[in-house]
């Protein structure tokens, strides 16, 4: 997992979308990609407190 307190150090930072107009071009998935390293930030925010099914709509406390 990830540092205890990284939820308060590390932003977090969401999903980049492509713009509206290029996306009703195709039916391709319209959400851009993290990089590697933007996604090992991102999952070093988990706590590891322990909530079942922590990545569902309201499982994770501090919204990860």
């Amino acid at each position: 997992m990830g540092k205890v307190t990284g939820f308060l150090e590390i932003d977090r930072q969401v999903h980049k979308y492509q713009p509206a107009s290029d996306r009703i071009r195709h039916f391709r998935e319209f959400t851009l990609p993290m990089s590697d390293k933007e996604v090992e930030k991102q999952a070093a925010r988990c706590m590891d407190c322990g909530i079942p099914h922590c990545h569902g709509p309201t499982g994770c406390p501090v919204h990860n």
